[in-house]
């Protein structure tokens, strides 16, 4: 019978602290420059309008409940944008819908490491949970094979992960170049959006640390689980 594994905690630590940090630093950022104007009196949803207009990008805005909900869909070609931003203009709103729009580019830009991930994404949602179920069907059974072949299947999420940190920093580089490009946000104000942008990658590395150690963790285990036999 398997237990609480107290192990576990030295390889989850580091991913958890890092959330916690990231979490709070987006919660902090976010809030404390969605309070200040962007100066260009365009609010989130304009932005998004704007950006798409004068780009030329083939894709619908679509709102939706809520604030930090915004993510751009490369199945449909829409870009969901929080209620939050359809009144507010403020820097840290801009700031989100740009990055947003940094994704459309990645994507009608054909770049390769948004489409590597768009092929990942159906590979990851079958690793991430048959992976899991193999690999502890394979440990109570001490059918090693079967778990090794479980913990390759848990590992795509860590790749993906992985894949997933250069695809958003770029994505805020290029949101603030729409910003720069078309004065969404005045001069002295935009290290504001670079910091919201950099708490935001924040969840991102995090993701990925935590991801790493539960692949190294379920590795262990089954190294372990191996020299017990």
């Amino acid at each position: 019978m398997y237990y609480f594994d107290s192990i576990y905690l030295y390889y989850a630590l580091p991913g958890l602290i890092l959330a916690i940090i990231a979490q709070i630093l987006v919660t902090v950022r976010f809030n404390k420059y969605s309070k200040v104007p962007a100066g260009s009196n365009l609010t989130g949803l304009d932005t998004a309008k704007l950006i798409r207009e004068e780009e030329n990008f083939p894709v619908d805005i679509n709102t939706i409940p809520g604030k930090l909900n915004d993510h751009f869909d490369p199945r449909k070609d829409i870009v969901n944008i929080s209620s939050d931003n359809t009144s507010s203009s403020s820097v840290a709103n801009i700031a989100v819908v740009a990055h947003e729009f940094g994704h459309v580019q990645q994507k009608f830009s054909s770049s390769l490491l948004f489409k590597l991930r768009s092929i990942m994404v159906p590979v990851v949602n079958i690793g991430s949970n048959l992976g899991y179920i193999l690999f502890f069907i394979g440990l109570l059974l001490s059918a090693f094979s079967l778990a090794e072949f479980g913990l390759i299947l848990f590992a795509s999420t860590t790749i993906f992960a992985l894949v997933t940190l250069p695809i958003e920093f770029d994505a805020s580089r290029r949101g603030m170049k729409f910003i720069e490009k078309y004065n969404l946000i005045e001069q002295d104000k935009k290290s504001g959006a670079r910091k919201v942008l950099n708490a935001a990658a924040m969840t991102y590395i995090a993701a990925f640390v935590t991801s790493l150690a539960n692949l190294f963790y379920y590795s262990s285990m089954l190294n372990r689980s191996k020299s017990s036999n």
